[in-house]
C-alpha cells in the first residue's frame, strides 16, 4: 500500500459516529489540518474555571502584578510538556494513554491508565455539579434533574467522538472569545482601584505555588493531547506543536489574568457571584448562564477520554476491536458513573475533589516526564506499532524500570507538596511553595533516560509511519 494514499490534510471522513478508539489510526485515513488544534485547545479552557485558576494567585496573597508574571511563567511553562503531548499523535497515530505500554509494559501500563480514568470521571463530575448548580441557582428547579441533563450534554459530543469535537469546538472558541472579550469590557468599564491592584505583594512561596498551579493545570491536559492529533498526516507534527501550544497559551493567560483581576474585587467571593455582580441583575444573570454552560462542550473531552481509556483497559484484559456500539455502551456507562458522583457529592463537592483532583495531578508528573523522554530522548518517536498490542511483545507485561522511576518519583514529590490536606515538610520551609512538579521532572527525566537507554538493544526500529494497517488484531 503506498503513501499517497494518505488523505489530503483538510479532507477526511465525515462519519457520525467515530469508529476507531484505542486502535493504530492508519495512514490512508488520516485527514486534518493542524490549524484545528489552536481551536481545540484555545476552546477547551475558554471557560470559566480557567479564570478560577488566576484568582488562586491574589487569593494567596500576591498583588495583580505580580500575579500577571506568575500566570505568564505557569502558562508558558507547562504548555511546553502538553504540547510535546500533542505532536506525539500524528506521529503515532495513537491515543495518549496506551502509548504507556511502552514504558511501563503491557499490563503495567494499567496502573496509568486507571489514575487516568479517575481523572477524566473526576473533572467531568466537577464540571457536571458546577454547571447543575449554576442553572440551578439561576432557573431553580431540583438539582437532581439538572445533573442527569447537563451528563446528557457530555455524552452526546463525546459519542459523535475526534471530528465532530474538533468542529464544535471551533464554534466554541468564536462564541466564547466574544462572550469573554464582553466579560473583559464590563471589568474595565466597572474599574479596579489602583489600591486594590497593589494590594498584597510579593512573596517567594505564593508566587512559586501560583507558577505551580498554573504549570500543572497545563500538564493536566497532557492524558488528553494526542487523543486529538492522532489522525493528523506524520509530517504535521511540528505545526501540531506550535498551534497546541499557542492556542492554550493564548486564552489561558487572558482568562486567568481576567480571573486574578475579578478576586482583586473581592478574593473571598466566588467567582460566578461576582460575575453577576458586575453585570447587574440582568445581564449578570445572563452571564453567570452562559459561562455556565460553557463549562460543558470542554468537558466532553473527559467522556470521551474515559471512554477510550475503558475500552483501552478492556483490551489489556481481552484482545478485540471496538465499534461505534461499544463506544456507545462505554460512554453511557461512563456518564451514568460521572452523574451519580456529582449527585452524591454536590453538597460538599468542591473541597472533596479539590483535594483529590490534586493528588491525581501529582502522579501525572512522573507519567508525563517518563513518557516524553521515552519518546523523545530514548527512542527518538521510532516504535514498531504493533508492539503496542502485543502482550508477549518487547515492552513485557511489566517494565520494571518504567515503574520503579515513576513510583520512586512519586515518593521524592512528597515533602515538597502543598495541598490543603497534607504540606510536606520542605514546602513549609520554602514558604509554603509547591515545587513537586519541577522536582519530580528533574528526578524522572536523567534516571529513566539512563536506565532505559542502557537497556537499548542496538538494532533499530522500523518507524511508526511505515505502518499502514491498524495494529490492533481483529476479532475473531
Amino acid at each position: 500500500m503506498a503513501t499517497d494514499m494518505v488523505a489530503p490534510i483538510g479532507e477526511g471522513p465525515r462519519k457520525v459516529i467515530e469508529e476507531h478508539s484505542y486502535e493504530f489510526v492508519p495512514l490512508n485515513e488520516r485527514f486534518g489540518n493542524p490549524r484545528s488544534l489552536f481551536f481545540l485547545w484555545f476552546g477547551a479552557s475558554a471557560h470559566i474555571l480557567t479564570a478560577v485558576t488566576g484568582a488562586l494567585a491574589i487569593v494567596v496573597g500576591l498583588n495583580f502584578w505580580w500575579a500577571i508574571v506568575a500566570i505568564v511563567a505557569g502558562n508558558l511553562l507547562g504548555a511546553i510538556f502538553m504540547a510535546f503531548h500533542s505532536a506525539q499523535g500524528p506521529r503515532l497515530g495513537l491515543p495518549q494513554m496506551i502509548q504507556s505500554r511502552a514504558q511501563f509494559g503491557y499490563h503495567g501500563s494499567l496502573l496509568t491508565l486507571a489514575l487516568v480514568w479517575g481523572m477524566y470521571v473526576s473533572f467531568a463530575a466537577f464540571d457536571v455539579a458546577l454547571s447543575g448548580q449554576g442553572f440551578q441557582t439561576i432557573i431553580g428547579g431540583n438539582i437532581n434533574l439538572w445533573l442527569p441533563l447537563m451528563g446528557l450534554a457530555l455524552l452526546a459530543l463525546a459519542i459523535f467522538g475526534y471530528y465532530w469535537i474538533h468542529v464544535f469546538m471551533k464554534y466554541q472558541t468564536w462564541v466564547y472569545t466574544a462572550i469573554f472579550v464582553i466579560l473583559t469590557i464590563v471589568v474595565l468599564v466597572h474599574g479596579i482601584p489602583l489600591k486594590l491592584l497593589n494590594a498584597g505583594g510579593f512573596a517567594a512561596g505564593p508566587f512559586l505555588l501560583t507558577v505551580s498551579a498554573v504549570a500543572v493545570y497545563q500538564i493536566s491536559y497532557a492524558p488528553y493531547v494526542s487523543d486529538y492529533s492522532r489522525y493528523l498526516p506524520p509530517d504535521a507534527a511540528p505545526k501540531t506543536f506550535w498551534n497546541t501550544y499557542w492556542g492554550t497559551c493564548s486564552i489561558c493567560i487572558w482568562l486567568m489574568i481576567l480571573g486574578a483581576a475579578i478576586a482583586t474585587l473581592g478574593p473571598t467571593i466566588q467567582t460566578l457571584a461576582e460575575v453577576k455582580i458586575l453585570g447587574g441583575s440582568v445581564f449578570g444573570t445572563i452571564l453567570v448562564l452562559v459561562l455556565a454552560f460553557g463549562i460543558l462542550p470542554p468537558s466532553a473531552l473527559n467522556i470521551y477520554g474515559g471512554i477510550m481509556t475503558t475500552l483501552t483497559i478492556g483490551n489489556n484484559i481481552k484482545e478485540f476491536r471496538s465499534t461505534p456500539a461499544l463506544r456507545i455502551i462505554c460512554g453511557v456507562g461512563v456518564t451514568i458513573i460521572t452523574v451519580l458522583i456529582a449527585t452524591v457529592g454536590a453538597g460538599n463537592f468542591f473541597n472533596t475533589f479539590e483535594n483529590y483532583l490534586t493528588l491525581l495531578l501529582y502522579f501525572l508528573v512522573p507519567w508525563t516526564a517518563i513518557n516524553l523522554t521515552d519518546f523523545y530522548l530514548v527512542r527518538r518517536g521510532v516504535y514498531h506499532t504493533e508492539d503496542f498490542f502485543d502482550r508477549h511483545g518487547p515492552f513485557g507485561s511489566f517494565a520494571w524500570r518504567g515503574l520503579f522511576v515513576y513510583v520512586l518519583t512519586f515518593a521524592i514529590e512528597i515533602p515538597f507538596m502543598n495541598t490543603s490536606i497534607f504540606q510536606g515538610p520542605l514546602s513549609k520551609a520554602m514558604g509554603n511553595a509547591d515545587i513537586s512538579w519541577i522536582v519530580g521532572l528533574v528526578v524522572a527525566v536523567p534516571l529513566y533516560y539512563f536506565l532505559a537507554k542502557s537497556s537499548m538493544k542496538a538494532a533499530p526500529l522500523a518507524p511508526v509511519s511505515s505502518s499502514l494497517q491498524p495494529a490492533a488484531p481483529q476479532a475473531d
